[in-house]
């Protein structure tokens, strides 16, 4: 039922949802990195939910170390958020 709600969730994304989720967060991306996060997100949102570590493999090598450790970070905190409803592996 949840992957309902994210793959809802993730069809209606935009690049300008990430820019201001990043903003409202005092992150900067540049714009490549707003076209990874948003193509990731996209193209693997079920990656990231039960293989985040092949998800995050593939991410780490295109963005910048500090945006990848925001990526880890809210990664942690929503998946805590969502473990109730998704079996993470």
């Amino acid at each position: 039922m949840i992957e309902k709600f994210i793959h809802s969730y993730v069809s209606k994304l935009t690049k300008e949802d990430i820019i201001r989720f990043a903003s409202d967060n005092q992150i900067t991306l540049s714009s490549q990195e707003v076209d990874i996060i948003y193509r990731e997100i996209k193209e693997n949102w079920q990656s990231f939910l039960y293989n985040p570590e092949v998800a995050f493999a593939r991410v780490k090598t295109e963005v910048s170390p500090s945006t990848y450790e925001h990526i880890i970070y809210f990664y942690r905190l929503y998946s805590t958020k969502l473990s109730p409803f998704v079996n993470f592996h």
